[in-house]
């Protein structure tokens, strides 16, 4: 196998707590108390994959997008771009990956400079990566950035709040592709968004991808998304992995318990069984670090093991990795 374009290892955040005037004690941890957002994620992207990044709100799956893009740096561990390890670099040593690493936010509203117009915020980032550019090559590239992500040439003067959700998203891509990268993660880019203008910004998504040979690390709750566009899938839970598969293997076979409770809660039209698998109990603090299975507390196949041992990431016969004590000795549900 060709080496990975992305290379994660055991990587570690974790946040410094500070206490808050919120009624909700859960999240109001004490002053010195550390927030644990990713417990040692160890994590590969191959060129031109669209791999899906999925789990509960507060899984870390946001956290692990900005340590990879350099926005957060990781508290322990490694991250790697074509073999070259850059969570070490400063900025300026950085900028060389910055044009080929791009993101698209979740919400369309806040990731736009709201004081600057499509002209600048598209402009703006040509410049800073092709300085040699003269006013006419600029206006150029961004008339066929316009273009590509269907939006009209007419729009350059106004400025982000002139537009609509499903517009803005157009704008945001738009600007991820001004610098002709390789590399994108799109943090829950549909979010934010209409059902109807989901499907419209997927599927330019997806033309881009063919287009330009992108490579995606695709965040989202949605799994009927991830059935439609993954080639590889990522669930976390608590920081950790509990399972990578294809889409194939994910959605036919799942291995993990939270795996197999999570695609169970997918409503279905064609089905009136109830879920296979229900869980029990409520997420952990995040300021509560699990000695063992970060799972183990809502899992109904849990034994003394998942309490006191962290399992660790093993291959199973169909291709899939799992973090699970009670696949690895034989007695998960199948």
């Amino acid at each position: 196998m060709t080496k990975p374009l992305i290379a994660l290892q055991q990587i570690e955040k974790s946040f410094r707590g500070k206490r808050r005037g919120h009624w909700f004690n859960w999240l109001k941890p004490s002053p010195g108390q550390d927030i644990h957002a990713l417990n040692g994620v160890t994590l590969t992207v191959h060129s031109g994959e669209t791999l899906c990044l999925v789990g509960e709100t507060g899984c870390g799956k946001s956290t692990l997008a900005r340590v990879l893009m350099g926005l957060v740096e990781p508290s322990a561990g490694e991250v790697h771009y074509r073999g070259k390890r850059i969570d070490q670099l400063s900025e300026q040593e950085r900028m060389p990956y910055r044009r080929q690493m791009q993101m698209v936010f979740q919400n369309p509203y806040a990731s736009l400079n709201p004081r600057m117009t499509v002209y600048q915020i598209l402009a703006e980032a040509i410049k800073l990566h092709h300085p040699s550019y003269g006013r006419q090559q600029v206006q150029d590239s961004i008339n066929e950035l316009l273009t590509s992500v269907g939006l009209p040439l007419d729009i350059q003067d106004r400025l982000p709040g002139e537009f609509s959700g499903g517009q803005r998203q157009r704008i945001a891509i738009a600007r991820a592709l001004s610098v002709e990268p390789e590399f994108i993660v799109a943090d829950e880019p549909l979010a934010a968004l209409d059902v109807s203008v989901q499907a419209q910004v997927l599927n330019l998504l997806m033309d881009k991808q063919q287009e330009r040979g992108l490579t995606y690390l695709f965040i989202t709750h949605d799994l009927a998304v991830v059935e439609h566009i993954a080639s590889r899938v990522v669930v976390m839970y608590l920081g950790r992995i509990c399972e990578i598969a294809s889409r194939e293997s994910l959605f036919s076979q799942p291995q993990h318990p939270y795996t197999q409770a999570l695609l169970a809660s997918i409503p279905r039209l064609d089905s009136l069984d109830n879920a296979p698998l229900q869980l029990e109990g409520e997420v952990p603090p995040p300021t509560s670090k699990p000695s063992g299975c970060s799972f183990c507390q809502r899992c109904p196949l849990v034994n003394q093991r998942c309490y006191e041992e962290v399992p660790r990431l093993l291959p199973q016969r169909n291709g899939s990795m799992v973090a699970c004590h009670a696949v690895e000795e034989g007695r998960a549900w199948k």
